[in-house]
């Protein structure tokens, strides 16, 4: 664990470092265009942190939600609204289907990062004038939220990977392109604090799908000593 993070913090690191030598060496000039590269490697790092803040809380058992009755149709909608800007830029539609008024309790800001995080991976695994679809129903009772692509699919042995740790189905992709390697990892702990299970379906070379089970009006609140909510 500490040998991968020290890999995934050392590229940022190494990129900014070196530009601004190169800038105190008279060799490269501090304009715009370096201040957007540099500004976006320390983005990169942020993000890293905030996830391993995450598992660390995850870890010591203490990755806690705050279940309040929310409107899964808003939240959704937000989340597609956060993405759809990068889904455009890359040529991949976004789009939200709710069946009815599902009854859900759960934690806002907590729901809304588990969905990013599997919307963001959709996106990045989506070629031009592919689809991404947010697709939210009842069943029973349960409220089942799906993310369903149609990109690159995932083989049967990395299914069994999905939700590691710093593990990506395509070694080739860069940190910028395939995210930290966390975000399926920090998902599937958010799910489970809630109660809840996620699952992956995926054909390669069709697409895949992400469905998070929800208790439908489940207003129990997991027990636990301090929350992670603030941390998001």
């Amino acid at each position: 664990m500490v040998s991968d993070v020290a890999h995934e913090l050392r590229t940022p690191l190494v990129n900014v470092r070196g530009w601004l030598e190169a800038a105190q060496d008279g060799v490269a000039e501090i304009d715009p265009p370096l201040v957007a590269s540099l500004l976006e490697e320390t983005v990169l790092l942020q993000h890293l942190i905030d996830d391993l803040q995450d598992l660390a809380l995850a870890d010591a058992g203490k990755l806690r939600v705050h279940p309040k009755p929310v409107n899964v149709r808003s939240i959704v909608d937000q989340v597609a609204a956060a993405h759809r800007g990068g889904a455009e830029a890359v040529g991949v539609e976004l789009s939200v289907h709710v069946d009815g008024e599902p009854d859900l309790s759960a934690d806002p800001t907590r729901l809304r990062q588990s969905l990013g995080n599997l919307v963001s991976n959709a996106v990045h695994h989506t070629p031009p004038g592919g689809q991404v679809t947010l697709r939210v129903r009842s069943s029973g009772d349960e409220v089942l939220i799906d993310v369903e692509d149609t990109g690159t699919g995932i083989d049967e042995e990395s299914l069994s990977r999905i939700f590691d740790r710093f593990w990506r189905a395509e070694k080739s992709r860069s940190r910028a392109a395939g995210g930290s390697g966390l975000g399926l990892a920090i998902t599937h702990h958010l799910v489970q604090a809630h109660g809840g299970r996620i699952e992956v379906r995926s054909t390669v070379g069709e697409g895949t799908t992400f469905t998070i089970h929800l208790r439908s009006g489940a207003h129990r609140r997991p027990a636990g000593p301090s929350s992670a909510s603030d941390s998001a």
